[in-house]
This record gives C-alpha cells, structure tokens and sequence, in this order.
C-alpha cells in the first residue's frame, strides 16, 4: 500500500468519525430541549384558550359546545354531558 492511499484512507476515516460526532451531538441537543418542566406559577399562561391552535377560540368553544350535547354523553372529552337540549 503506498503512502497516499494510507493517507486517504485515515482521512476517509476521520471524515466518517467527525460525522458520526455531530449526528450523535445533534441527536443530544435536539432531544435534550423536549423535556422542559414548567413551573406551576406559569401552567395558567401555557393554557390560556389564546395559546390554541385554533384560529377562532369562540368558533371552537361554539363547535365543541355543540359537539358535546349532541354527543349525549360523558368522559369523551372529560366534561360533563348535557342530554342534547344545550342546557349545560
């Protein structure tokens, strides 16, 4: 084997570890910034009905509100149910 395949075969190597790295450092950082804990104090502004992804919030609530007694039953959503008159 001469010198230069030697040669590129080292770099070949490198390159390959040098990648490797930054694929696992990506991997870290990118899972280590899912796991926040939110403080209790900030839980109300994180479900505040403005935060949803909904583009109309009374829209949605109309909708769900319909949803519900039209269902006619509970623990699907978690709320109470209405027997279908709206009367919630």
């Amino acid at each position: 084997m001469s010198g230069i395949e030697r040669y590129v075969r080292r770099a070949t190597r490198a390159v390959g570890l040098v990648l490797l790295a930054a694929a696992l450092g990506a991997v870290v950082l990118g899972g280590s910034g899912a796991c926040v804990v939110v403080p209790q104090n900030r839980r109300k502004h994180l479900a505040d009905p403005m935060m949803r992804f909904e583009e109309d919030a009374l829209d949605a609530h109309r909708r769900q509100k319909f949803y519900t007694t039209r269902e006619a039953a509970a623990g699907g959503d978690g709320m109470p149910a209405g027997g279908g008159c709206g009367c919630q």
